[in-house]
């Protein structure tokens, strides 16, 4: 009896490694929000490698981060790279900048696993001000298929950008002129 339980639950943990393995690799978030201003004044928050910072929710849950800028302050070649116990060890890259509309940033991170992705922050002038969305598109190395599993990594990483996306809404509406 004992050996069909082990026989059992070592099938069902293969099929979960095995399912892990097949999964597809792609991964794509994204969140988006209507903000009452301009473009041209959100742009400043997006293209500024230390503004973004002020709004993004990720150095909020680690009270270790050390993050180091280099390169221009803003826009193309922007680098900012950090350190923590919670966040790991990784870098982000302005590799795009089109003012008033679009920055992307390459993120490549190299602690607790290696996995690199392109985020995306697009700014849409709509009625009642801006469209935001932020988006993160990447391949997922076999550690992150496998977390998908048991986690909903949409809800908990779009979660994060939605977090992130109403304290840029705050921000951005409470310092119009």
């Amino acid at each position: 009896m004992i050996k069909k339980i082990f026989i059992g639950l070592g099938l069902v943990i293969a099929a979960i490694l095995v399912f892990a393995a097949v999964k597809s690799g792609e991964m794509n978030v994204s969140r988006e929000i209507v903000i009452a201003t301009s473009p041209e004044s959100l742009f400043p928050y997006i293209n500024n490698s230390q503004k973004s910072y002020e709004w993004m929710p990720w150095a909020e849950g680690d009270a270790t981060i050390d993050i180091k800028y280099s390169g221009p302050a803003e826009g193309l070649g922007a680098k900012s790279e950090w350190t923590g116990k919670e966040m790991g060890v990784g870098s982000s890259e302005v590799v795009e900048s089109v003012p008033n509309q679009v920055v992307k940033t390459k993120l490549d991170y190299t602690k607790p696993f290696v996995m690199s992705q392109l985020a995306e922050i697009t700014l849409t002038p709509t009625e009642g001000g801006t469209r935001v969305k932020w988006s993160v598109s990447g391949h997922s190395n076999y550690l992150f298929r496998l977390m998908s599993v048991f986690v909903n990594c949409d809800k908990m990483i779009g979660g994060e950008f939605e977090k992130g996306l109403n304290k840029l809404k705050s921000m951005a509406e409470t310092t119009q002129p």
